[in-house]
């Protein structure tokens, strides 16, 4: 843009008044009002709101997650444990239920 344009260029905010600077983010006219410095460059008030604005994440629930996670873990290692006693108890021989295994030792 030319010097002259420049010269003749309105505030986009204020109608009535010259432009004094352009934004450096999105390039629109203003007057001395409605620019700010930010990090030695000319910026509006929107784009300075946009780039010092702090953004901040929606914060995750991990504990309902881990909380779910480690109940379902629990009755898996629960269930797995009671099945493995199951299956020993049930690969004793018969006779020991019996009481006649004690018999070979003499007691």
């Amino acid at each position: 843009m030319s010097t002259i344009a420049q010269q003749h260029a309105q505030c986009l905010n204020h109608p009535r008044r010259e432009a004094a600077a352009r934004c450096t983010s999105c390039g629109q006219s203003y007057c001395r009002e409605c620019v700010t410095n930010l990090e030695g460059r000319m910026v509006c008030s929107s784009c300075y709101r946009s780039k010092t604005e702090v953004k901040v994440k929606a914060p995750r629930d991990w504990f309902v997650i881990f909380a779910v996670f480690q109940s379902t873990f629990g009755f898996a290692v629960l269930w797995f444990t009671v099945w493995f006693i199951g299956r020993v108890l049930l690969s004793i021989p018969s006779s020991y239920h019996e009481g006649t295994i004690w018999e070979r030792f003499g007691f």
